[in-house]
């Protein structure tokens, strides 16, 4: 099954397009999609291979992933089973390249097979997430 993907051109040089997505996630994803929108106080991961990624909510956090590529500035990846089971996750990628004034951002989500198939429909937000990363980074 193909991946889900989007290219966005962000206003950063990837070395901060990179860090936003990552270690800010927390700041530009929609806090209608986690599991207690009112009560979400972003996203924590450690810069490291293996570490978990995980909504933070108060004192409460959800695992949603682990980190499986860390090159700060190039290229971030890590699996994925928000709204899925975690036996069987799908995977997200971001790849960043300098272009012209920005960074051209490259988006996947793949990993998809017959045990995660059914939830691939679910993921039809991510350019309005992506949306507000870029806008995160002024555009």
């Amino acid at each position: 099954m193909d991946p889900i993907r989007h290219s966005i051109t962000v206003a950063a040089t990837p070395e901060t397009a990179f860090e936003v997505f990552t270690l800010g996630m927390g700041g530009w994803w929609d806090a209608a999609y986690t599991p207690d929108p009112d009560s979400f106080d972003g996203i924590a991961l450690a810069p490291e291979v293996a570490a978990p990624v995980a909504m933070v909510h108060g004192t409460t956090s959800y695992p949603f992933g682990n980190v499986t590529v860390w090159e700060p500035g190039v290229r971030y990846a890590q699996t994925f089973w928000l709204a899925m089971d975690p036996a069987h996750p799908s995977t997200i990628e971001a790849t960043f390249a300098a272009e012209g004034d920005g960074c051209r951002v490259d988006f996947e989500h793949g990993g998809w097979n017959e045990e995660n198939s059914e939830a691939r429909d679910k993921y039809g937000d991510w350019p309005h997430l992506l949306s507000r990363y870029a806008d995160s980074l002024g555009g």
